[in-house]
Parts: structure tokens; sequence; C-alpha cells
């Protein structure tokens, strides 16, 4: 240890190191007695600093085996405040620079030595601040060399919530400048022959739809839940029907058959289990000379009037007839049928009746009919191009009657009454065309609402015109359905079809 001591001593120091080392104790004892005390602090000093140097460095992170337990100074208290002491200084003073090796910054510029172990790694406590003292190369360089590791881990959790906000808008309509439409399907228990005829809507608003079948199965849906209530289900009783046309009388279903033991059956609405009540009465006749007739019985019905205990409908036939019927709601199986003064050339196809002149407009397909029921008195029909399969009068404007007739392009047409019959042109035509041409089915029917009509295709297209402007009648909305629709009908802001055994709701299509 002396001998490294003597290389350590500076030039100015006054003491003398004799030729020959003594052994032992001596050694020790004369060393301690010839260096004086500050000399001895300041070799001290400058040995301990050069070890701090030492130990900073990654290569002398362990100590050599020949300098363990043996280099140890003479005066251990001593040392260490000496060591305390320069080390101390080295970490407060800019200007020296011991224990400073190539490649390693200046003391100046490390991190103060109470920093943490954190702040030392390159983390900071402070959010947002960006760290100073890299710890390694591999850790502070990317694909785009700008970022580290650390503020890769605190961008990880952002961008996933970025991912997921963004798919959400992504699959929102309005982003892509449509309107978001909700639409809610209603499957029907699937039956043979059971083909779509009707949706009917009850005057109540707290009472269900009804979606008729051809077999005559009745089912129920919510048109608040729209859900189907299973529990007043009402299937076929297992008799032979064929429901030709399904009207709404008030909260009354009435199912028109064309053939099968009776031709009209009555289903109220309730809020308690349905149940069916056939009529006794069979006014549809066919005579000898019509056997080449498609059927017998009701072809078509058309609600007039609900009162208080009553009710009232038409029934035009394939016998060319048409029948007013009245029945009590106590009494719904013993109805009262009379027939009306007008005769058709051929089957009746559709009616609708006219509140405000008190009339019955009908069609054979070729020709229109107009039956003032005040005076039991038929004027002259009037022919039309295209066959009609069915009529409307207006709900909210009465002297407005739309017909439905077999075309290519323009299924719709729109009549005022206030400007003259139907023999002259209609006010507004429109409609719409398949891909591939064809006419439409006759039992396909559509639902008129202010200045809208809503229909639906076979294709499943369900189109709701705006005619406002009889010159420039405009789409307002469309919608694209799996299933062809036959019945389409408008409910409040919705439009509810009816078509492959589904009843779907599109709800607030009138607002789209």
């Amino acid at each position: 240890m002396f001998t490294r001591l003597k290389g350590q001593l500076p030039a100015h120091s006054s003491a003398t190191v004799p030729d020959s080392e003594p052994s032992g104790h001596e050694a020790r004892f004369s060393t301690s007695s010839a260096v004086p005390s500050v000399n001895r602090e300041h070799a001290m000093a400058e040995l301990c600093g050069e070890w701090s140097s030492m130990l900073k460095s990654e290569d002398s992170m362990v100590p050599d085996s020949d300098d363990d337990g043996l280099n140890q100074p003479a005066d251990v208290n001593e040392a260490t405040k000496a060591s305390s002491s320069r080390r101390s200084e080295v970490g407060t003073s800019p200007a020296k620079t011991f224990g400073a090796l190539p490649g390693r910054e200046p003391d100046g510029q490390r991190p103060p030595k109470n920093s943490t172990a954190a702040e030392c790694s390159g983390v900071s406590f402070r959010p947002n601040e960006q760290n100073e003292y890299p710890t390694s190369d591999h850790d502070t360089t990317t694909d785009d060399g700008n970022e580290s590791d650390v503020s890769l881990q605190h961008r990880r959790p952002r961008q996933v919530i970025s991912l997921s906000s963004e798919s959400i808008t992504g699959g929102s309509d309005q982003d892509n400048g449509l309107s978001t439409l909700s639409i809610k399907r209603v499957p029907l228990p699937k039956t043979p022959y059971g083909r779509s005829r009707r949706l009917l809507i009850p005057v109540s608003d707290n009472l269900p739809l009804a979606a008729i079948t051809m077999r005559a199965d009745v089912q129920f849906i919510d048109r608040r839940a729209q859900f189907r209530l299973t529990l007043n289900s009402l299937p076929n009783p297992g008799v032979y029907r064929h429901v030709e046309d399904a009207c709404i009388v008030g909260d009354t279903v009435v199912l028109g058959y064309n053939s099968g033991s009776s031709q009209v059956t009555f289903v109220p609405v309730t809020t308690e289990a349905p149940c069916r009540v056939d009529a006794r009465a069979s006014p549809h006749a066919n005579s000898p000379r019509m056997a080449k007739s498609p059927g017998e019985g009701v072809r078509c019905l058309a609600p007039m009037r609900a009162e208080s205990g009553s009710l009232e409908f038409f029934s035009g036939g394939h016998d060319r007839r048409i029948f007013k019927w009245t029945a009590d709601t106590q009494s719904l199986e013993e109805p009262a049928v009379a027939k009306l003064n007008v005769f058709l050339d051929s089957g009746v196809s559709a009616m609708a009746y006219q509140h405000h002149n008190n009339s019955l407009v009908s069609t054979d397909t070729k020709k229109i009919y107009v039956t003032d029921l005040t005076r039991s008195f038929t004027p002259k029909p009037k022919l039309v191009s295209n066959d009609i399969h069915q009529i409307h009068v207006h709900p909210q404007k009465p002297n407005m009657t739309v017909l439905e007739v077999r075309h290519l392009d323009h299924q719709i047409l729109v009549f005022d009454q206030r400007r003259g019959g139907f023999d002259r042109t209609p006010c507004c035509t429109f409609g719409y065309r398949y891909a591939v041409p064809k006419f439409e089915p006759t039992y396909t029917k559509g639902s008129a609402y202010h200045a809208f009509f809503a229909r639906g295709h076979q294709d499943g297209t369900v189109l709701l015109w705006d005619f406002r402007n009889v010159k420039d009648v405009v789409t307002k909305s469309r919608s694209q359905l799996a299933e062809g629709v036959v019945h389409a009908v408008i409910s409040d802001d919705h439009v509810v079809t009816f078509g492959g055994g589904v009843v779907t709701f599109l709800n607030d299509f009138l607002c789209s």
C-alpha cells in the first residue's frame, strides 16, 4: 500500500519516503508519522476520488481480487471522512471533473445525486415531460427514430381508445351522409300455405297490430315494444280457409274468404285472448252461368264506419255484386246484409268508401264505379287504361283518391275529385321499376298518409314518396329488405311492412 501512496503524492509534498520498506507494523507506523496529516488527507482524497470514478465506470463494477481487502488505509476513520468530503465536492462543483471517463457526460450535466432511481432510468415524474437522459440507444430508437419505449407505453392506451371510437364512428350512417334508420324484424311462425296477406292497425293506440295470412292465421304484434304476442296467437283451427282480403273496422278484424264454409269471420282485437266469430250469412254465390269464375265468395273488403256497439263494411265478390254488412258487436255471428244497387261487368277487384259524400268507389279492374249511397245510384262507369288492383281514399284529404294499377313504371295514380272525375288525367303519377321489368302481384298494397305514400315490392324494396309537388314527386326514403313485401302501412312516424312471413318495423322512416 505504501508503494501506491508513493506514486500518488503530489510534487509539492514535503513527505520523505525511505528507500527500504519496513515490514509489518513498523511500516505502518513510520508512514503515518512521516506523512503530515494535511498531505495524507489530500492524498487520500485523491485516491478516494479515483475509487469513486472507477466505481462509476462500467468496467470497475467488481473490484480486482488483488486489491480486495489489501489496500486499506492506515486510519479508517480519517479515510472515510476524506472520502465523504471529496465525494460531496465532486458532486457539487461543476469545475472539477474527477472520475470523468471518455464517452461519459461531465458531472455538471448528470442528474443530481439525490435523484431517484426512476429519474435516473429516464422516467419523468411530471406528465408530458420528455426525458433528457435516455438509458440506452436501443430503448430510445423506434421505427420512426423519434420516440422511446417509455413514450410508446404511454401512447398505447390512447391508441386503443382512438381505434374504438373510430370503429363506432365509422359504423354510423351520419358520418357517411346517410340518415340513421332503425329496423326491427318480427318473424312469424311458418305454416304451409301461410302466405302474407294483410297487416292491419286498430283504431285504439293500446291494441296490437294484426298480421293475416292466406290460410287465416292471425298473429298479433305489439306496436310499441315491437314483438309478437305469442299468448294471443290465433292459428288456423284446422279448417280449410282461403283469405282473399282483410280489413279493420274500428278495433275489429274482418276476414273475407273466397271459398270455405263461411265467407266472413270477425276477430275482435282486445287486450284479452282473441277469438273467432264466423258470420252465418253467405250472400255471395255464383250462378251456373258463371261456372268459369276463378272463385266464389268474397274477393275484396272495404271498411265503412265503426260506432258504439256496431260496425259496417262492404264486401265485393266474384259474383260481381257488392253487399253492405251491419253487425252488432255483441252478436257478430248474425250480421245484417243488404245488396247495393250496382252490378259490375266482372268480379269486384277493389273498393273504398268516401266519407265526405257517402259514396263507394269500386272497380272490376277495367272500369271505375262511383255509387251514391244516399240516392242508391251508380252513374256510368269510367274506363281506365290499366288494371286497378287497389283503391285508397286519402285519410286526411278525402277528396283525393289514390289508385294502385298494373304498370311497369307508374303504379300510383293520384286523383283530386275537386278538379273532376276519373275520366281525366291524374294529378300525378309515380312508381318503381324493377331491374328486370315485371308487374306487381294483385295483392300488393301500400298506404297513404298526408303527403306521403309508402309501398313495398317483391324484391324487398320499400319506398316512401313525397307528392306535395305533383309536378316533381320525390322519393323521400328507401330501404332494402330481405323479404318481398305484400302490404305496407304507416303508423305514426314508422312504416311497417308484411311479407315473407316477417313483419318489419322501419322506425322513423318518415323522418329519415
